[in-house]
């Protein structure tokens, strides 16, 4: 009798796995891909009409992406070689992009192309949004996205106008330990309207020529939102949303050879004229060195904290008139700041300035004047700074930190003077001083 139980119980339970096996969809697997350049090329000759060198990289890694995207996620890895690009690959959520050491991406422009090229060599969007308009906002774009080097990895522009990456409606991003060189007046990294990302021990180098003087407000890291008046970012599938940058940490990188570092250039406010803010920005242990403007300039960012960076020869061959010019960290629109244990070496001007600020260029006069508010403590907090060998302001000289609260002219009843050297903090200026 026990042996007829016994196998009564197995047989009912080979049956309810059967019937699970048959009414269950198994998650699909993520998917890990390995790419050569040579392999790609093949790839894109088997899966096109219309085989064209210029993009064939692109459109093949495009393709692998999209598998991805439909699997749930992947790790794709591309080994050492040099990959051109005339058209945006596109990064869906829960992908990471890992490049071996000896990898280039070359920005390409090749006139005869049948596809025209797009505007950055990466996105973090999935490829089947790019083709509806606007239907991407807030944070909802691509989650858990990374891209990783082993070793050394270029991006290179070559001096063509675009970007590297676009990171926009996006979160829970990292990019580490890539070069960037060759930019043409915009950015490498685009961060717009998204929040929980990460750019760490990456290297920014020289930008052309031209992009310093003409174009001197364009940042290797921009800091932006989509707004229509301000031209914020122009991809069609991002919703003009004005939705603002969280919990954005730039760690352990280095600028050279641009006009800035990181930061905004343009700022946003709400119909009733109030103003947005990104908010829990990090800039910690980078080097900022031969920039033509400064190294962190910010609009509009609240609970800020720039620590322990170096900056160096900031400002060198700027004549521009402006004040806000020629500085480490300059700007408006701060509240909640905090600048510490920072070394500031040859810095034209005095090395930290703000002042009431409004939008240029085609902003200008689409939004209210914007101020700066420090408190009492974040300003003597400042005092952990140091400065060699900088400039200061003619009409307040002995400063290192300039600021005008109020109304923010600049007037002495608005000004307040930090000395390093000194340790001495002037909420009281008088006329001359």
């Amino acid at each position: 009798m026990k042996k007829r139980k016994y196998m009564r119980i197995f047989f009912s339970a080979l049956v309810f796995a059967f019937m699970c096996s048959v009414f269950t969809i198994p998650a699909q697997a993520k998917k890990n891909v390995t790419v050569t350049p040579s392999s790609l090329n093949k790839k894109a000759k088997v899966h096109h009409t219309v085989y064209d060198k210029s993009v064939a990289h692109s459109m093949a890694l495009n393709e692998i992406t999209e598998s991805m995207r439909k699997a749930g996620g992947g790790k794709l890895t591309l080994k050492k070689g040099v990959y051109n690009f005339q058209y945006s690959v596109c990064i869906p959520s829960n992908v990471t992009v890992v490049f071996k050491n000896g990898v280039v991406i070359n920005n390409i422009y090749n006139t005869k192309a049948h596809i025209a090229p797009t505007t950055a060599l990466w996105q973090l969007v999935p490829k089947n949004a790019t083709y509806k308009p606007k239907c991407i906002g807030k944070y909802n774009g691509t989650k858990n996205a990374k891209f990783i080097a082993k070793g050394k990895v270029i991006f290179n522009m070559k001096n063509v106008s675009g970007l590297a990456i676009i990171a926009v409606h996006c979160q829970k991003i990292e990019i580490s330990g890539i070069t960037f060189k060759g930019m043409n007046k915009n950015h490498y990294i685009e961060v717009n309207g998204a929040k929980n990302v990460k750019i760490k021990n990456c290297k920014f180098e020289k930008a052309k020529a031209g992009t310093l003087k003409k174009y001197y407000v364009k940042e290797a890291i921009n800091i932006d939102l989509a707004d229509p008046l301000t031209g914020g970012i122009g991809s069609t599938w991002a919703k003009q949303d004005k939705t603002p940058c969280k919990n954005i940490t730039v760690e352990g990188c280095t600028f050279s050879g641009m006009s800035r570092g990181v930061g905004t250039h343009n700022y946003s406010q709400t119909k009733k004229g109030k103003n947005i803010y990104h908010t829990g920005i990090t800039i910690k242990k980078n080097t900022f060195k031969n920039l033509y403007d400064c190294g962190v300039y910010l609009m509009n960012w609240k609970n800020t904290k720039i620590i322990n960076n170096k900056f160096t020869n900031c400002g060198k061959g700027n004549n521009l008139p402006y004040t806000n010019t020629a500085h480490a960290v300059s700007g408006s629109g701060v509240q909640g700041i905090h600048i510490t244990d920072n070394t500031f070496t040859k810095i034209k001007k005095n090395p930290i300035n703000f002042n009431g600020q409004e939008n240029v260029g085609n902003a200008s006069g689409k939004y209210k004047r914007i101020y700066v508010y420090i408190t009492n403590e974040e300003a003597k907090e400042m005092l952990r700074n140091k400065s060699e060998k900088c400039g200061n302001d003619s009409a307040f000289p002995g400063y290192d930190v300039l600021y005008f609260k109020g109304d923010g002219h600049r007037i002495p009843a608005n000004a307040v003077g930090i000395n390093f050297e000194k340790q001495e903090v002037n909420f009281n200026m008088k006329k001359g001083e």
